[in-house]
């Protein structure tokens, strides 16, 4: 259920959003202690987002459960007994969209909306007390004003505090919101129509403040449907694009040190044939894994470090600045298995001091590679094996 703003809470987890009077306006997010440790969790359009802060100061970031990235330690500010870990920026906008069905979503849980008015944003920090600080002490200068969510002593006495601000939308921040909707313009592209999808974009950075979160919901524009309507004239006309891929391969190196396979995607240079509107899958070589058996121990499983796989192809003339594949590799004592992460770009003429042919300045060739989840396997008794790589490819109008 949804609460008014009765804060701070104490010691037990929350969960809060900013909102459009009691309506979530974004994504909920849930802060938690477990030990000496501090959690915040989120939902992504790629999955669940969380954040962990650990004893040692250190702050790490993950999406899912195999993309891990470490942030800056905690930060000192100036001379008072606090410490910021990291800053969560609410970037809401007129003309986003909300995200639906987040009642439904708690069940029987309890949340905070925090209504944020029209031209302002709301900013949370995650701030910790040193030993000994107590729940009176003030809070740091640069803080001053915000108001306490929620609070947590931990185990070994530092004080974990959860703060938020709202403040008016500035030039600076207005100009990253216009950066996301108006000009970089992501889009997810659904087989039917969009209904009540909501896309949520996050940029993790860090800045003399330490680690910050923008959150931006976007609105239609980041919403496309494979059914849109085209011209007319432009229907069943089908254009020839030449694509080419080079001769890529990566090493997957077991937590011993030791390489267990070989990753090999063929050369490729193929004409594609598409025909606006109409997106469609085509064969783009082969992935290949060969296995090291004798530095694989059978019965013994491990998780290897994710491998990146570097294959950067040109369509009609055009390459982008990188196409590095993340390879997630795993060993169950006698299978080893690799997924191959998805690529995806949309090709513009703008982009490019050459255009591409075929290519009219309106339109743009979007590219998923590979068009679904590749996962290719081998055993200790067949340590060879192949796949196909597929490709997804849609020409379409921009916007």
């Amino acid at each position: 259920m949804l609460r008014r703003v009765t804060l701070p809470l104490e010691g037990k987890a929350i969960r809060f959003a900013p909102g459009r009077e009691l309506e979530p306006a974004a994504w909920f997010w849930r802060v938690w202690t477990e030990g000496n440790e501090i959690y915040a969790l989120t939902r992504v359009s790629g999955g669940i987002v969380k954040l962990s802060v650990h004893a040692s100061g250190q702050i790490h970031y993950r999406l899912g459960p195999k993309h891990k990235q470490d942030l800056a330690p905690v930060m000192q500010l100036g001379s008072s007994p606090w410490l910021h870990a990291f800053e969560i920026r609410f970037l809401t906008n007129e003309g986003a969209r909300t995200p639906p069905r987040q009642r439904e979503s708690l069940k029987n849980k309890s949340a905070y909306v925090i209504p944020v008015l029209s031209g302002n944003f709301l900013i949370v920090n995650l701030i910790l007390g040193r030993p000994g600080t107590s729940s009176s002490s003030p809070l740091p200068a640069q803080f001053s004003g915000a108001k306490v969510l929620w609070r947590s002593k931990l185990p070994d006495h530092r004080l974990a505090v959860l703060i938020a601000r709202m403040l008016e939308l500035d030039d600076e921040n207005r100009k990253k919101i216009d950066y996301y909707r108006k000009e970089l313009k992501p889009t997810a592209t659904f087989s039917g129509t969009p209904g009540e999808s909501y896309i949520e974009l996050q940029h993790l950075h860090w800045s003399t403040g330490g680690n910050i979160i923008l959150v931006i919901p976007m609105g239609d524009e980041a919403l496309r449907s494979e059914q849109e309507a085209i011209a007319p004239t432009m229907a069943g006309i089908s254009r020839i694009f030449r694509y080419q891929g080079p001769h890529a391969v990566a090493e997957i190196i077991a937590p011993n040190g030791l390489p267990v396979a070989v990753l090999e995607i063929d050369e490729v240079d193929q004409k594609v044939e598409l025909a606006k509107g109409q997106p469609s899958t085509h064969e783009l070589g082969t992935l290949r894994m060969r296995l090291e058996p004798s530095n694989l121990i059978e019965g013994s499983e491990f998780i290897a470090s994710p491998c990146r796989l570097v294959c950067i192809p040109t369509v009609a003339g055009a390459r982008p600045r990188d196409w590095t594949y993340m390879v997630y590799s795993r060993f169950n004592g006698f299978i080893l298995s690799a997924e191959v992460m998805q690529i995806s770009i949309s090709f513009q003429n703008k982009n490019f001091s050459i255009p591409l042919s075929h290519l009219s300045d309106r339109e743009e060739l979007v590219i998923q590679i590979p068009s679904e989840k590749l996962k290719i396997l081998a055993t200790m008794d067949a340590p060879a094996t192949a796949a196909k790589v597929l490709g997804r490819f849609n020409l379409r109008d921009r916007r």
